[in-house]
């Protein structure tokens, strides 16, 4: 069954015009930019508005509406493509105080899916700027507190799904993650830089008009071929930034 595409394509997806339009994005974990990407892509809106294909090919667990921007949207990322995702299984219910973990507290946070052909459940907790994934196995959240044992394998695969149970046991503890461990992602201003040119690109902007945009009490004079090398060069590469993700919107370092 088709779905209906986002209204006015990708150029509709923010107003390219306006940095603030992207603000939200510098207190986000960087796998917001890989669905801002993604939402973007002309492959991915092509396959959502036909309803067919295979979310995976995406690195999706099931599909996500690209209408929806980050604040609103909750991609479910593949364990395949985040080497962040929780392996877990329930290994019954916590007789210990302090080692159950119960879905229910944090339910505002929840997005579930439910594997048909694995039998797994997939989990994702996240107010839209902060990620936390978790694919169990064997058993169900639904039901609590349970004892819950995670699978790590390897030193450099355990580094990322240790960051993220830290996360998770915060999360169970506070109800709330504590600012050391919110995201703090000091290349957001760059890869906002590099969505605002896409957008631009998509709603028929010119080099001239992006750099305006993005630098304009800098740009110098009329003559902007002659007065304004290097900021010319700088939109150049955002151009050819832009171009990459658009093409291949999981080629970014979003999941390093």
């Amino acid at each position: 069954m088709e779905r209906t595409p986002p209204p006015g394509g990708p150029a509709a997806v923010a107003d390219w015009s306006r940095s603030d339009s992207y603000a939200v994005l510098l207190g986000c974990d960087r796998r917001a930019f890989a669905w801002e990407w993604m939402r973007r892509s002309p492959a991915y809106r092509r396959a959502w508005a036909q309803g067919v294909g295979d979310p995976g090919e995406f690195g999706l667990v099931s599909f996500a509406d690209p209408a929806l921007a980050v604040a609103e949207a909750r991609p479910m990322w593949a364990s395949a493509i985040d080497p962040s995702v929780l392996d877990s299984i329930v290994a019954g219910h916590a007789a210990t105080p302090g080692d159950g973990f119960d879905i229910r507290d944090l339910a505002r946070f929840v997005s579930v899916d439910i594997g048909e052909d694995d039998n797994t459940e997939h989990w994702l907790l996240s107010n839209g700027r902060w990620v936390i994934r978790l694919a169990v196995h064997d058993g169900t959240l639904l039901g609590g507190p349970l004892l819950l044992e995670h699978h790590l394998r390897g030193m450099a695969a355990a580094e990322p799904k240790l960051h993220a149970l830290r996360r998770l046991v915060a999360l169970s503890r506070h109800g709330r993650l504590p600012a050391g461990l919110r995201p703090k992602e000091t290349r957001a201003p760059r890869w906002i830089m590099e969505l605002q040119t896409a957008d631009a690109m998509a709603a028929g902007a010119n080099q001239q008009d992006i750099a305006r945009a993005l630098f304009g009490h800098a740009i110098a004079g009329s003559r902007w071929r002659i007065e304004n090398g290097s900021y010319r060069l700088r939109v150049q590469r955002l151009v050819r930034a832009a171009r990459r993700n658009l093409r291949a919107p999981l080629s970014g370092p979003w999941f390093a």
